[in-house]
């Protein structure tokens, strides 16, 4: 568990000899539904791409947008989007990363907020995962969605942490 991504240091992951990291979009990129970086995580990820290799990184999110895919192609050109594949907790996505890299499953770790979605979903895929404990939420803008998904978070950590 980490507080936010910006939390997530290269050194960590080599220790854990993890080669690949996936990350989710919605609260942990970004608050949810958000097209664009939270600041702070802007910041962070292009220290990180740089340490870690952007080839190394994918983007695996449950809502993988053309506005988000724009952003990450004209931004992080090498940082690839899995899309087409059945949503998390489907491990269909970490699959798709780990055949296109050719990798051990644990050598992928995927950065969620959910321990339901994308946490079991590593856990049937055989990847590392690496659950963000205080996701990105826009107060300013609280939508339903925004609620419900807050509302998801708190009971997923209150009966399974």
């Amino acid at each position: 568990c980490m507080r936010s991504v910006t939390e997530l240091r290269v050194d960590f992951l080599r220790s854990q000899n993890i080669k690949f990291v996936a990350l989710d979009f919605d609260g942990v990129l970004a608050s949810h539904g958000k097209p664009e970086l939270n600041a702070d995580v802007k910041i962070w990820l292009d220290s990180f791409a740089e340490n870690f290799g952007q080839e190394n990184i994918f983007i695996l999110s449950n809502k993988p947008t053309q506005v988000r895919l724009e952003y990450f192609q004209k931004h992080y050109s090498q940082i690839r989007f899995i899309s087409g594949v059945a949503k998390k907790p489907y491990p269909d996505g970490l699959q798709k990363v780990i055949s296109t890299v050719g990798c051990k499953p644990e050598e992928v770790a995927l950065v969620d907020d959910r321990l339901l979605t994308g946490c079991l979903a590593c856990i049937i895929a055989g990847c590392y995962p690496i659950l963000i404990t205080k996701p990105f939420v826009d107060y300013d803008n609280y939508t339903t969605s925004e609620k419900f998904f807050t509302f998801l978070r708190k009971w997923e950590q209150k009966f399974f942490l």
